[in-house]
């Protein structure tokens, strides 16, 4: 791991890629709070795009995650030691990708690796020129659902780059999948609930070791309403798998066709704003399945607490009066 423990901006700034925002830099966050705060000044009205809601968005989760950022805005810093600031804490955010994306390098090549039956060639733990589309164990988890990768003329197709196969943001990959199943009639069955998901949560969020238990279960009802605290990780969770799955030798955002950064915004956008209250409904009962899968079923309580005034002893309490 590297080492930021010397300096508490670069240990802060770990959280920045895990829990705030893929690729945003800590200047420009602040910078849209700067730009909204003199708008509102000028403008009873202010209009924002899309983009520009996004990253505020991802604003209001820094001062979540990090707040020393709210101390360093709020504070007659100069902007000389407030850039030396900002670049330290994006060092640590970058210094904490590079470690997850090591980490999981290995941790992705040993779960495939002890698979049934297991890949073939297998995967290398330290050379990632292997995987991606070129091992039909990465390839089958990273091929998009809208393809079938047992097809000799799908894997023909995505091999040599094909027009009618890219590979893009624009369609989900199977790992984001329980067992890679894809219904087109029910696209939300099963997603997000990848066994190699919740193995690559654990492994960052909790610990290498407890990557080991992840293993699919039951569905969940959709009564339960889960804490939310857990999104911000969780999507990120999904670009760090792709990332490990694939052949890149190093983090960039575009991988041939495929965009991280769209991909991320389509997961926030998943989680974030559902549609319809059937959608919020089904986000949430998603989200007590992955603190279930966590953090075990015991303790259901602290995630998602029951209604006190719907049960019994509120009901003999009022019928005393």
């Amino acid at each position: 791991m590297s080492n930021s423990r010397g300096d508490p901006y670069l240990m802060t700034g770990r959280a920045i890629r895990r829990l705030v925002s893929l690729t945003d830099r800590v200047e420009d966050l602040v910078g849209e709070y700067d730009r909204r705060t003199s708008l509102y000044d000028s403008d009873d009205d202010p209009q924002y795009t899309e983009e520009e809601g996004r990253t505020y968005q991802s604003f209001q989760q820094l001062l979540r995650w990090v707040p020393t950022v709210r101390n360093l805005i709020s504070s007659q810093t100069d902007g000389h030691q407030l850039n030396l600031a900002y670049q330290k804490l994006n060092q640590g955010a970058d210094s904490a990708r590079g470690d997850d994306a090591a980490s999981m390098k290995l941790a992705v090549a040993s779960w495939l690796n002890e698979s049934s039956p297991p890949p073939n060639p297998p995967i290398h733990s330290r050379d990632k020129t292997g995987r991606g589309f070129y091992n039909d164990a990465t390839a089958k988890l990273l091929c998009p659902v809208d393809f079938n990768w047992a097809d000799t003329v799908t894997k023909e197709g995505i091999r040599n780059y094909e027009p009618n196969f890219q590979v893009t943001a624009h369609s989900w990959p199977s790992f984001l999948y329980r067992d890679g199943e894809y219904d087109q009639e029910d696209p939300t069955k099963g997603l997000f609930k990848g066994s190699f998901l919740v193995r690559t949560f654990k492994h960052i969020f909790t610990s290498p070791s407890s990557a080991a238990d992840a293993r699919p279960d039951e569905e969940i009802p959709l009564e339960p309403l889960p804490k939310r605290s857990r999104t911000q990780g969780e999507r990120r969770t999904r670009s760090d798998l792709r990332f490990a799955l694939s052949s890149c030798g190093s983090w960039r955002n575009v991988d041939d066709d495929f965009e991280h950064d769209q991909f991320y915004i389509y997961i926030v956008d998943y989680f974030e704003n559902p549609p319809t209250p059937t959608a919020k409904a089904s986000v949430d009962a998603l989200l007590v399945w992955w603190n279930r899968k966590v953090f075990g079923p015991r303790s259901m309580s602290t995630y998602s607490p029951q209604v006190a005034a719907h049960y019994s002893v509120a009901n003999t309490s009022a019928k005393r009066h």
